[in-house]
C-alpha cells in the first residue's frame, strides 16, 4: 500500500503531522525496513505497511519523535476557544456552590472542598435532606398530638409552634446550635405561650433570607449545560473521532456534578447570608419565667434576649442548682468550656464550621439537639393532654389541674423550676454530643445512603470521562485516564480522611464531655495542676483539667486526618482546573502521553498516526455514546434523588 497517499489524506497542522516528517521513508513511499515496528489497531507488530497499519510502537515515537525533534508547540488560538467555550462556563458555575460561611478564608476551603472532592459535598447535601425528611417524618406525630382536641382546644396555637421549632431545625443546619437551660431559657421557649411571637419571627426570618432560585444561578447553569451539550452534539454529528472533542468530552464529564448538586442544595434550603440564623434567634426578645420564689406582686415572667438555642459549638453549657436557691439554674463562664488545641490546631473539627459544606460534621450533634428538643416538646405534650397545668406550688409532687376558664398563659405560668419540670428538663443535663450507645439505627443508616449517594455522584461523573479517555486510541491508560483515576481516587480519599476525623473528633468531645457533666464548672483552659495562689481560695477557684494520654491520641488523630485531608483536597481542586486546562495548551503532545507509557510500559505502547478521524469514528461511537449516556443518567438520578428527598422533607410544611 501506498505511504505517502496515506499520509497525504492525514491532518498537516498537528502534532501527528509533524512527527510523520521525522520518520525514515524511502524513495519507494515505503518505511525502512527494520528501523520502524508498525502496529495495528490492537498495538501488535505488522511487518508491512497495509489498510491495517495503525502507528508505531513508542520506543519509535522516542527515536524519531522527541522533544528535539518535535518540539513543544502551543496552540493559542485552540486554547482560548476551548477555554472560554468550554472550561470557562464550568468555572464560572462554581460561584454557585453554596458557601455562606462566616469568613473569606472559610469560604474559599468551602469552593476547595467542594471542587476537590464532590463526594464529601454530595454527602453533605445528602446527609441534609435525609435529617429533614427524618425530622419531618417523627415530627409530623408531635403536629399530630398538638392538634389533637385533648391539647388544641386547651392550647390552639402549639400545633403552630412545633412546626416554627421543625423550621428552625431543618434550616439552620448549616450553623453548629446549642441548646442550654442557662437560667431556665429553653424550658421557657417551648412551655411560654407569650413566646409564640417569638417563634413565628424566627420562621418568618428564616424564610425571608432562605436563597432561592436567582437569574444568575439559572444563566450560569444554562450556560455550562449548553456548552456541554453542544461538544456532544459536534461530536457525534461532525467531529466525530476527533480527539480534540474527545478530550472535551472526557474532561467536561468531571464538572458535570456541579448541576444536580448546585440544583440540590438550592432544592433543600440554605440561607443565602452566614449570619442570617444567628440575627433570627437574636432580633427579637423573647419571654423567660423567672426563679422562685416569686410574690404575687411580680410578674412571673422576665424579658430579655434568649440563650436557650443559640448559635455555638463545643460543650453545652450545664447549669447546675446553687445552694441558696434549690430551685434557681446557675451556670459556669462559657469561657471555662474553651479547649485546649493539639499542636495549636483546633480539636473540634469542621462541626464548628458554618456553611453547607461542613454539615457532614453536625450530623450526630444535631440531631442530639432534635431528640433534646423533641422530648421537650412531647413532655409538655403529654401534660397538657393529660390536663396538668404549669404553675409555682409548694409541693412539687402534687400537680396543679388545668383550669379551662383560664388562658393558656394563664395554665402555663410556672417559675423556672416547675416550668423545666413541666418539659422534662428538671433532672435531665443537655448535651451537645450524643454517646456511641445512644446514636440509633437510623443515624446510622442515614450515613450509610449519604455514603453511597456520595460516591455514586463522584465515580458516576468520573467514570464516564475515564471510559472515554480509555477506550480512545491509542486504547489503554494514558495521561488522561490516569489524570482522572487520580482525581477520583483522591476526592474519595478526601471525604475518607473527613469523615473519619469527624468520628475521631466526636470521640475526643466524649471525653471532656463526660468531664463536664461530673464538674459542671471545670476550667478546661487551666490544668489541673496549676498551683493555686492562696491556700484560702482553693475552693474558689475552678477545677482544671489534665488531658490523658487516651485524649491526646484522639485529639491527635482528628486534627492529622483533618488538616490531611484539606490538604488533599486543594490539590486535587488545583489538579482539575490544571487537568482541564492541560487537554488545550499541547502538554500531552509527546511519546508518553500519546503512548499510553502510563498503562502499556515501554515495551508495550504505541500511538496512532495513520488513520483520520473518519477511521477512528467507528471506534469511538460505543465508548462516547455510553460515557455520554452514564453521565446524563446519573445527574438526572441525583437531581431526582435530591428533588423527592426535599420535596418528602418539606410536604408538610
Amino acid at each position: 500500500m501506498d505511504v505517502t497517499s496515506v499520509i497525504s489524506a492525514l491532518p498537516t497542522d498537528n502534532w501527528n503531522a509533524r512527527c510523520i516528517e521525522h520518520l525514515p521513508i524511502q524513495e519507494d513511499a515505503n518505511f525502512t525496513e527494520g528501523l520502524i515496528q508498525l502496529v495495528n489497531a490492537e498495538g501488535k507488530a505488522m511487518t508491512v505497511f497495509t489498510r491495517e497499519t495503525w502507528g508505531v510502537s513508542i520506543k519509535n515515537c522516542y527515536q524519531y519523535c522527541n522533544m528535539k525533534n518535535v518540539p513543544y508547540s502551543f496552540n493559542f488560538q485552540l486554547f482560548a476557544s476551548a477555554f472560554s467555550n468550554f472550561l470557562l462556563p464550568w468555572l464560572a458555575l462554581t460561584a454557585q456552590l453554596p458557601y455562606e460561611t462566616s469568613t473569606p478564608w472559610d469560604n474559599l476551603i468551602s469552593l476547595c472542598l467542594s471542587v476537590g472532592s464532590p463526594t464529601l459535598i454530595t454527602y453533605s447535601l445528602t446527609l441534609t435532606i435525609l435529617n429533614r425528611y427524618s425530622l419531618q417524618t417523627r415530627w409530623h406525630i408531635l403536629h399530630q398530638s398538638a392538634q389533637s382536641r385533648a391539647i388544641h382546644d386547651k392550647y390552639n396555637d402549639l400545633g403552630n409552634r412545633v412546626k416554627n421549632i421543625q423550621y428552625l431545625l431543618q434550616e439552620a443546619q448549616q450553623v453548629p446550635l446549642r441548646a442550654s437551660q442557662e437560667r431556665g431559657w429553653l424550658s421557657s421557649l417551648i412551655v411560654s405561650p407569650k413566646n409564640g411571637a417569638w417563634w413565628r419571627n424566627v420562621q418568618r426570618r428564616l424564610s425571608r433570607t432562605r436563597r432561592g432560585v436567582t437569574f444568575s444561578l439559572v444563566a450560569q447553569i444554562l450556560a455550562a449545560g449548553v456548552a456541554w451539550l453542544f461538544t456532544v452534539s459536534s461530536a457525534f454529528v461532525e467531529s466525530r473521532g476527533d480527539r480534540v472533542i474527545a478530550n472535551q468530552l472526557s474532561s467536561g464529564s468531571l464538572w458535570l456534578w456541579l448541576i444536580p448538586v448546585i440544583w440540590g442544595w438550592v432544592m433543600v434550603g440554605t440561607q443565602n447570608l452566614s449570619d442570617s440564623i444567628d440575627e433570627a434567634l437574636r432580633a427579637d426578645i423573647a419571654y423567660r419565667a423567672r426563679e422562685p420564689p416569686i410574690n404575687s406582686e411580680t410578674s412571673v415572667t422576665d424579658k430579655g434576649e434568649q440563650k436557650g438555642i443559640v448559635v455555638r459549638s463545643g460543650l453545652a453549657v450545664q447549669p447546675h442548682r446553687i445552694q441558696t436557691n434549690q430551685a434557681a439554674f446557675d451556670v459556669p463562664p462559657v469561657t471555662n468550656l474553651e479547649l485546649p488545641g493539639w499542636l495549636g490546631a483546633d480539636i473540634m473539627g469542621d462541626e464548628k464550621r458554618e456553611g453547607p459544606v461542613f454539615n457532614y460534621a453536625r450530623v450526630f450533634t444535631w440531631w442530639q439537639l432534635a431528640q433534646t428538643v423533641e422530648g421537650t416538646l412531647t413532655a409538655t405534650l403529654n401534660n397538657i393532654a393529660t390536663g396538668q397545668a404549669c404553675k409555682p406550688s409548694r409541693e412539687k409532687s402534687v400537680p396543679t389541674l388545668w383550669n379551662s376558664d383560664k388562658r393558656p398563659e394563664e395554665n402555663l405560668a410556672g417559675d423556672s423550676y416547675t416550668t423545666a419540670q413541666y418539659c422534662g428538663l428538671d433532672a435531665s443535663q443537655i448535651h451537645a454530643y450524643p454517646e456511641w450507645s445512644e446514636i440509633t439505627a437510623d443515624v446510622w443508616k442515614r450515613i450509610f445512603v449519604a455514603s453511597i449517594v456520595g460516591i455514586f455522584v463522584q465515580w458516576g461523573t468520573t467514570g464516564p470521562g475515564i471510559l472515554i479517555a480509555y477506550h480512545t486510541p491509542t486504547k489503554g491508560v494514558g495521561c488522561r485516564t490516569a489524570g482522572y483515576l487520580f482525581y477520583g481516587g483522591l476526592a474519595t480519599l478526601v471525604w475518607i480522611l473527613l469523615a473519619t476525623s469527624m468520628m475521631f473528633s466526636h470521640a475526643a468531645m466524649l471525653l471532656y464531655q463526660r468531664e463536664h457533666r461530673q464538674a459542671p464548672s471545670m476550667d478546661f483552659r487551666r490544668p489541673s495542676n496549676t498551683p493555686v495562689p492562696s491556700p484560702g481560695l482553693q475552693s474558689q477557684i475552678p477545677q482544671g483539667y489534665e488531658r490523658t494520654r487516651k485524649n491526646s491520641l484522639l485529639c491527635g488523630l482528628a486534627v492529622t486526618t483533618r488538616l490531611l485531608g484539606k490538604t488533599i483536597a486543594v490539590l486535587n481542586a488545583v489538579w482539575l482546573v490544571l487537568s482541564s486546562l492541560l487537554e488545550y495548551t499541547g502538554v500531552y503532545d509527546r511519546c508518553y502521553c500519546k503512548g499510553n507509557q502510563t498503562g502499556l510500559g515501554l515495551n508495550g505502547g504505541w500511538l496512532v498516526l495513520f488513520k483520520t478521524d473518519n477511521d477512528l469514528a467507528e471506534y469511538a461511537t460505543s465508548p462516547w455514546a455510553g460515557g455520554v449516556a452514564m453521565s446524563i443518567m446519573v445527574c438526572f438520578a441525583a437531581y431526582f434523588f435530591f428533588w423527592l428527598g426535599s420535596r418528602k422533607g418539606s410536604r408538610e410544611e
